[in-house]
C-alpha cells in the first residue's frame, strides 16, 4: 500500500512539473509548436500533410497550382494567389509561383488609389482639357494634375506640358483679325492695316463706279425703247391711214402710186424692214 501511494505521489508531483515546462515551451528556428511538441517546417512553396511524432519527422507536400507559401512554416493549407481583377483597373506584373503571390499593378492612363503590398485598386488618369496643360504627367502611383493656361497663352487639346504663347501680329507688321483665347491662337491677317486701307478704298471705289455706269447705261436703254415704241406706234398709225383712206361718204380714195413710193422712201430704212417683217413681206 506504501509503495503505491508514493508511485501515485510521484506521478502527481511529475505533472505538476510538466504544466510550467508546456507553457514555457519555445521551438528554435525551423520549428513549429503544435500539440505541446516542437515539429520541423516545411520549407516555402510546401505545406505540412502529417505533423511530427516521435519516431517520425513533418511530412509536407508541394503547394496546388494557384496557392503558394512564401516562407517556411507550418501550415497545413497554402494560401490562395491573388487575381488581377481588370474591373479594378488592375493587370498582371507577375504570376503567382509556390512560393510567391501575384503581383497586380495598373493599366496604362490608371493610378493606384489603393496600396496594401501591392495595388489593389487602380483609377484613371484625370483628362486635362483645351485651355489646360499638364503640370504634373500621371504615374502609375501618381494622378495627372492640370493647371489652367494664364492670360496670353493658349492649349488646343489639353496634352500639351506648357501652354502656348498668342502670336503677337503687330510685332510682324500684321493686323489681327481675331484674338487668341485660351484654346486658340490669336489670328493674324496677311496685310497690315495700312495696306488694307489702300487696298479696299480703291476696290470700294472702283465698285461704285461699276454701278453707276451700269444704272446709267439701263435707264438710257429703257428711254430709247420707249421712244422707239412710241415712234413706232405712231407710224403705224399713219401709214394705216394712207393705205386705207376714206371718203366722208365711204368710197374708197386712191392716192397716186409715186406720192406712196415717196412716202416710203422717206421712212428710215431700219424702220421699213420692220414694217416688210409686220406685214410679211419679204
Amino acid at each position: 500500500m506504501v509503495n503505491r501511494g508514493c508511485l501515485k505521489m510521484f506521478i502527481m508531483l511529475m505533472m505538476a512539473q510538466l504544466i510550467p515546462f508546456k507553457e514555457a515551451l519555445e521551438c528554435m528556428v525551423g520549428e513549429y509548436e503544435v500539440d505541446g511538441q516542437c515539429c520541423p517546417t516545411c520549407q516555402a512553396g510546401y505545406r505540412v500533410n502529417e505533423t511530427c511524432t516521435v519516431m517520425t519527422g513533418t511530412t509536407c507536400v508541394a503547394c496546388d497550382p494557384g496557392t503558394y507559401t512564401e516562407h517556411q512554416s507550418g501550415l497545413k493549407e497554402c494560401l490562395q494567389c491573388k487575381v488581377c481583377d481588370p474591373e479594378f483597373g488592375l493587370v498582371t506584373r507577375r504570376e503567382c509561383s509556390s512560393t510567391s503571390n501575384t503581383v497586380c499593378g495598373c493599366f496604362p492612363g490608371h493610378f493606384c488609389v489603393i496600396m496594401k503590398d501591392d495595388c489593389e485598386l487602380c483609377e484613371p488618369h484625370q483628362v486635362c482639357t483645351a485651355g489646360q496643360y499638364m503640370k504634373s504627367r500621371g504615374t502609375e502611383m501618381n494622378n495627372t494634375i492640370c493647371e489652367k493656361c494664364r492670360a496670353g497663352t493658349f492649349s488646343p487639346n489639353g496634352t500639351l506640358g506648357q501652354c502656348l504663347l498668342w502670336t503677337n501680329c503687330t510685332a510682324q507688321g500684321l493686323s489681327e483679325e481675331e484674338p487668341g483665347t485660351d484654346t486658340k491662337d490669336a489670328l493674324c491677317s496677311p496685310y497690315s492695316n495700312s495696306q488694307l486701307t489702300f487696298i479696299i478704298i480703291p476696290l470700294v471705289a472702283i465698285i461704285v463706279i461699276a454701278v453707276i455706269i451700269l444704272v446709267v447705261k439701263l435707264v438710257r436703254m429703257e428711254k430709247s425703247q420707249a421712244a422707239y415704241d412710241i415712234r413706232r406706234r405712231g407710224e403705224a398709225s399713219h401709214t394705216e391711214k394712207i393705205s386705207n383712206p376714206l371718203e366722208t361718204d365711204g368710197s374708197v380714195i386712191n392716192l397716186p402710186v409715186q406720192e406712196t413710193r415717196q412716202q416710203e422712201e422717206s421712212v428710215p430704212l431700219r424702220e421699213r424692214i420692220y414694217k416688210s417683217q409686220d406685214s410679211g413681206e419679204p
